[in-house]
Formats: C-alpha cells, structure tokens, sequence
C-alpha cells in the first residue's frame, strides 16, 4: 500500500513537471511569434507607409513579409492560433497597431499573456488580464 502511495505521489509530481515544460515551451515559441510579426509589420510599413489590415496581407504580399501559419493565412482577419495562444492583431491608422497574445486555455496551455505594438516592446502580465502598453516590459 505504501508502495502504491508513492508509485502515485511520483506520476503526479512527473505530470505537473510534463504540463509545466508544455507551458515554458508555449511560451517562448510565443514570444518568438511575437518578435518575427513585429518585424514582419514593420517591414511592410517601411514600404506601405501603413500597416496591413488585415494581418493576413502579410502573408498575401508578393513577396510574403511572413508565412500564412504566422498569420493566420492571406485572408485572415487579424486573428490566428499557434501553439497554445489566440494572437489578435489590431490596426490602429496607418501609424499604430498591436497583437497581443493569450493562452487558448489560462493555465493550461500559458500563463503570460503579451503585448506588443508598434514601439517593438514586449509587455507581460500573468494575472489572466490583458496587458496594455503600460504592463511590465519584458526584460
């Protein structure tokens, strides 16, 4: 019976571990996302003088200024989901924009949210609210 305790109290311990490991992953990958949109957007103001709306006119480009997956795809109306998060890109004029990033399921699949906009910094917050171009800046 004490072996059946312990043999329980270790597959519990190995789980959290495995769901832990899934969300620190989820997270960079996100944070990776984030950063290669950003440049992406970027990019196409460079030459637009505007960025796109919708996102997926990033992807439309020829050539593309990122790939459909990132965007959600040519037709895509701002709004994609990769790897455990929802990303939601607003445009706001031709001189504004921003995306953030929330995990599918809080807690499950990430527990940051991010935010970034035009100014090309990454913001956080990890109470399950969206963060803002107030939230804390990644370091």
């Amino acid at each position: 019976l004490y072996a059946l305790g312990l043999v329980t109290m270790l597959a519990t311990v190995g789980a959290l571990n495995i769901l832990r490991t899934r969300i620190t992953g989820n997270e960079v990958v996100t944070l990776s996302n984030i950063r290669q949109l950003a440049m992406a957007l970027q990019g196409y103001h460079a030459v637009n003088q505007t960025y796109p709306n919708p996102l997926g006119a990033l992807s439309g480009a020829d050539p593309p200024y990122a790939s459909p997956s990132l965007t959600g795809g040519s037709g895509a109306n701002g709004n994609a989901n990769l790897v455990g998060y929802a990303y939601e890109y607003a445009r706001e004029g031709d001189f504004d924009y921003q995306v953030i990033a929330r995990p599918i399921t809080q807690r499950v699949t990430g527990v940051r949210r991010f935010f970034i906009d035009e100014s090309g910094i990454i913001r956080q917050t990890t109470d399950g609210t969206d963060p803002t171009a107030t939230s804390p800046a990644i370091q």
